[in-house]
């Protein structure tokens, strides 16, 4: 998945109405990830991502950073769309999601594994959620893939 792709992605799956929406909920929705996620799970995740994405999930400023392993979903969502100029956190759980799900694209089982174990519980039911739909988009694309090497 290029860069192209993974905007198409959140922007069919986080029902936005623009690819330039898509960029800014997925900036506001990786900054705000990145508050989430304690010091050495978001440096591996940002090896992982294309630089793009990467700056955006460590690109936060906080005068003294305290992770709350206990932060709730809604919290999260808030934050996240005031951070993509939205201010309804009730939808902010699309494209949230279909970030979520986007990045699995690009990061290894084993990164996955260590930010499910790093989140706060409610944030990690969000994080398995995106899996499926992250598991369903893949075998979609492998399909797709596989006919047009066929033809």
């Amino acid at each position: 998945m290029d860069l192209d792709q993974y905007y198409d992605f959140v922007y069919t799956n986080g029902k936005l109405r623009s690819l330039q929406h898509a960029r800014r909920w997925s900036d506001g929705v990786l900054r705000t990830f990145g508050t989430a996620l304690d010091g050495k799970t978001k440096r591996a995740l940002a090896k992982e991502l294309p630089d793009e994405l990467a700056q955006a999930l460590r690109d936060v400023f906080w005068l003294l950073h305290f992770r709350d392993p206990n932060q709730s979903c809604e919290e999260f969502l808030q934050r996240a769309a005031r951070r993509s100029g939205n201010s309804n956190a009730e939808f902010a759980v699309y494209p949230a999601l279909a970030v979520f799900a986007a990045m699995r694209f690009f990061i290894s089982p084993e990164t996955d594994r260590r930010i499910s174990e790093t989140l706060s519980p409610e944030l990690r039911d969000n994080w398995e959620q995106a899996g499926i739909l992250y598991q369903s988009n893949r075998k979609v694309r492998h399909g797709a893939d596989a006919v047009a090497a066929s033809v």
